[in-house]
């Protein structure tokens, strides 16, 4: 009977501890599993976190009425700066044309001071004569003359030149002198003058001395000089008192003619 005691309590023993054991194994799978899952949810609840904090990153400029505002704002801002640039740039532009004419005005009226006025006596100026380079002194041999202005860069002045030439030879007859005054480079005066026998009636003369003569750098123009030195007439080619003065050189030849 012990016996038998001993083995039925030997065997509930067993089976206490081996249902003890399947118990507790069996808390301790789904607690490694709930701990799993749970690590999975923590790892997916994080990737979510961090998908809505970057689509709300870029999602919050456009949803976001501040940041909309404040964009408004800044274009608004530089749009406004741009236009005060513009209208800064435009007033200098203007300031600065005004001032152009301000001083070119000034400019002219000091040139136009410094012209030497009708009846007063007209210094001699030296400069080199364009056929050979030598010096000459025009204005103290007592001769009446014929100043004349051309540039190479007029178009005007190169019509003017055959009408020239055919005056040359009829005021030398006349006893007058006609000079070109120029203040051009030799090389650029024979290129204008090729064409014509003008470079021995060509003077070259300084910047000084050619700006006594014409301050108002005009062309073609004229200085009628008298025999006393005094200055006659200025004007420019083709007006009534240069017709004035063709005319007195075609009949010169004929005048000689009939005193004869």
């Amino acid at each position: 009977m012990q016996l038998l005691r001993r083995e039925r309590t030997a065997g509930i023993g067993l089976r206490l501890a081996a249902q003890w054991l399947a118990h507790r194994r069996h808390r301790r799978l789904p607690c490694i599993a709930r701990r799993g899952r749970f690590r999975q949810k923590g790892k997916r609840a994080g990737r979510r976190a961090g998908d809505d904090c970057h689509d709300r990153r870029h999602r919050l400029p456009r949803s976001c009425p501040c940041l909309q505002a404040e964009r408004v704002m800044d274009s608004d801002v530089l749009a406004v700066i741009l236009l005060l640039l513009a209208l800064s740039v435009a007033l200098n532009l203007k300031l600065s044309l005004q001032l152009l004419k301000v001083v070119n005005h000034l400019s002219a009226a000091a040139k136009a001071a410094s012209i030497l006025p009708l009846g007063e006596a007209l210094d001699a100026f030296s400069g080199k004569r364009l056929a050979d380079g030598a010096p000459l002194t025009v204005g103290d041999d007592g001769q009446p003359a014929v100043l004349l202005f051309l540039s190479s860069a007029c178009p005007k002045c190169r019509h003017k030149l055959p009408e020239i030439a055919r005056l040359a030879p009829l005021a030398r007859e006349a006893g007058v002198a006609l000079w070109l005054v120029s203040l051009e480079p030799a090389w650029r005066l024979r290129r204008f003058l090729q064409a014509s026998a003008l470079a021995g009636s060509t003077v070259r003369v300084s910047s000084a001395d050619y700006g006594m003569l014409n301050p108002l750098m005009s062309s073609p123009s004229y200085l009628f000089v008298s025999q006393a030195g005094t200055l006659d007439a200025r004007g420019m080619i083709g007006d009534d008192d240069w017709r004035s003065f063709c005319e007195q050189m075609d009949e010169a030849p004929t005048a000689q003619e009939a005193s004869a």
